[in-house]
């Protein structure tokens, strides 16, 4: 069997109940969501230190969280698990890489998308979250922390969440200082 990257013990920091994730949920969703609104100045520009642009990390962040959803849902159902394969993320330089089916377009989400696509996404996490439990003895192969349950999955999508904030953040800051350098 293939060995996680990462502790999904981390996953904890994000909630130890379905209450606390969905509270985590509202709260990280709401600021990556008031993040991607402030940035319509520089929505199609690739950031610096950066392979993206926000309209790619939108489009990126979606289809990881859609991902992660059907997961979530599946390990919720009574539907049979098979088994599939189970390939480790990869590390280039340090910095975790994304699946290719995750990649996001050459131009990304259009800033009116953000209104429609992006609020979408945000209604179907919601959505998982209201339904959100522990899954014991039902899991699925993650890339990054190996076997997760429904919880954990969403709590995955969660810190990925926070994670695109986080560096949508970093970037501004480097954009604001050369702007005022």
């Amino acid at each position: 069997m293939p060995k996680a990257l990462f502790d999904p013990a981390l996953l904890q920091a994000l909630g130890q109940t379905p209450d606390e994730v969905r509270a985590s949920l509202k709260r990280e969703l709401g600021a990556l969501t008031d993040e991607l609104r402030k940035r319509q100045d520089d929505w199609a520009t690739v950031q610096a230190g950066r392979d993206w642009s926000p309209a790619q990390d939108a489009e990126h962040i979606i289809k990881v969280s859609d991902a992660g959803g059907q997961a979530a849902r599946l390990l919720l159902s009574d539907k049979e698990i098979r088994p599939f394969p189970q390939v480790p993320a990869t590390l280039k330089d340090g910095k975790r890489q994304a699946p290719d089916f995750t990649l996001p377009s050459a131009g990304g989400l259009t800033w009116e998308e953000l209104d429609t696509k992006w609020a979408e996404h945000g209604q179907r996490l919601t959505e998982l979250a209201d339904q959100i439990r522990e899954t014991p003895g039902r899991t699925l192969w993650h890339p990054y922390f190996g076997e997760l349950d429904a919880l954990d999955w969403l709590r995955a999508s969660i810190g990925h969440l926070r994670g695109h904030r986080e560096l949508l953040q970093k970037s501004a800051a480097v954009r604001s200082e050369g702007a005022a350098g």
